[in-house]
């Protein structure tokens, strides 16, 4: 049986506040926390057990130890007439925190979960544990600075995870695309263990944006414009392409139909369209690819040219060209577009594993339903401007997403995932 332990913390509620977790699996233990610059100590209760059940991929049986009976009596008795009057108290006002409230009923559907309610600062050492681990969480949401939106003035910067060196850091960069400039002032910055998504309409930037991160097309060289990438600002973009594995539509679309799938994904070696007699490759690199065919399930389709191939088929080859070089960031445009449930579904999976092996995400899509449970943060892009960057389930509301893509949406979401539907 697992054992979840969590805690909140808020200075002044409404202030900084700050979560934490502590999970215990078969004698392995592993320590989460996080904050938000403002918030209330409910709040960072409640997201202290979603951020915990979201770290699991698969249904699991555990009890949950908490010292807020907010949480406890919330999940084990009231959210049940809450649910039946339509999420309205019983003096017929809305119930607070809703949003946090769907979420975690969501998310407990899918567990065998025990509740206990234990009593805060009594001495209890795992209760003790994870009452720190908030304080640090608070203390990382006191460093930070509210982020300026155009959506909404109160969306407020994602967490950080601390103690991470930045993978990309761009600054006041200017981006041109032929005699179109895509971008005159884009700042942004990506951390090692954070996942997030790019998420804007068809014109926003986006397929610039990949384009950047793969050196096929380079930034204004003006005095306040900055690139980093893992450190370095003079870098080799053979060496970022060993580190950065990326999928997108314009390598699928132009990718030769010619290559058969193994050389596909040797390709990745030399970043190259096939492969070319010149190459050559070590028993350790075809063992590699082996091992890649196996692990996404495509070793019988390796004498399969690229253009006979399904496109899910070829997005699975292109994954395995990404991942040769065991890159600790992944970078996917669009990954489900073109295909059909089962193959999305599938395609998902396989995503959520490699997040699950430790692989920093960056997702670019136009598509919610592309974005899974483990990515928490959301970066709105339009017309080449950061619209809004912060926490997913701040951002993904009806109106901030009905005023990204301008028409009106109405969300939904389940066991962590979205779906935009019209109206």
């Amino acid at each position: 049986m697992i054992e979840i332990y969590t805690d909140g913390a808020c200075s002044g509620n409404p202030g900084p506040g700050g979560w934490g977790v502590l999970l215990r699996i078969d004698g392995a233990e592993t320590e989460l926390c996080g904050g938000e610059p403002a918030t209330t100590n409910n709040r960072m209760e409640l997201l202290a057990v979603i951020e915990a059940l979201q770290s699991f991929t698969q249904p699991v049986k555990a009890r949950v130890y908490t010292d807020s009976q907010y949480v406890q009596k919330g999940i084990s008795e009231w959210i049940h007439s809450w649910k039946q009057r339509g999420w309205k108290t019983a003096g017929k006002e809305p119930v607070k925190n809703e949003d946090l409230w769907r979420r975690l009923d969501a998310l407990a559907a899918t567990h065998a979960l025990e509740w206990h309610w234990i009593r805060g600062h009594n001495g209890h050492p795992d209760n003790e544990r994870v009452d720190a681990l908030a304080r640090a969480g608070l203390d990382q949401a006191r460093r930070r600075k509210p982020v300026v939106s155009q959506v909404d003035p109160l969306v407020q910067e994602p967490d950080r995870p601390a103690g991470f060196p930045p993978i990309l850091d761009i600054q006041h960069a200017t981006v041109y695309r032929g005699d179109t400039c895509v971008f005159s002032d884009l700042s942004f910055t990506l951390q090692e263990g954070e996942h997030a998504a790019v998420l804007g309409p068809n014109g926003s930037g986006k397929s610039t944006l990949l384009k950047l991160l793969s050196g096929e097309v380079h930034a204004m060289p003006k005095i306040e414009t900055r690139m980093v990438l893992f450190g370095e600002e003079c870098w080799n973009v053979w060496d970022v392409r060993k580190q950065i594995g990326i999928v997108s539509h314009d390598l699928q679309r132009d990718y030769l139909i010619c290559a058969e799938g193994l050389n596909v994904i040797l390709s990745g070696f030399y970043a190259s369209n096939d492969t070319y007699e010149y190459q050559r490759f070590s028993k350790t690199q075809l063992t590699r690819v082996y091992e890649l065919m196996q692990e996404l399930d495509i070793a019988s389709l390796t004498g399969r040219r690229f253009g006979h191939l399904s496109t899910g088929e070829q997005r699975r080859f292109l994954l395995a060209r990404a991942l040769v070089h065991d890159p600790p960031v992944l970078v996917l445009d669009e990954p489900t577009s073109g295909l059909d449930l089962k193959a999305c579904f599938q395609y998902l999976d396989l995503l959520r594993a490699q997040i699950a092996k430790g692989k920093t995400v960056l997702l670019v899509t136009h598509h919610l339903h592309e974005i899974p449970p483990e990515i928490n943060r959301v970066i709105f892009l339009k017309e080449g401007k950061v619209l809004a960057d912060g926490q997913k389930s701040t951002l993904l509301t009806n109106d901030h997403v009905s005023n990204l893509f301008d028409s009106k949406m109405t969300l939904v979401q389940a066991n962590g995932w979205y779906q935009a539907l019209p109206g």
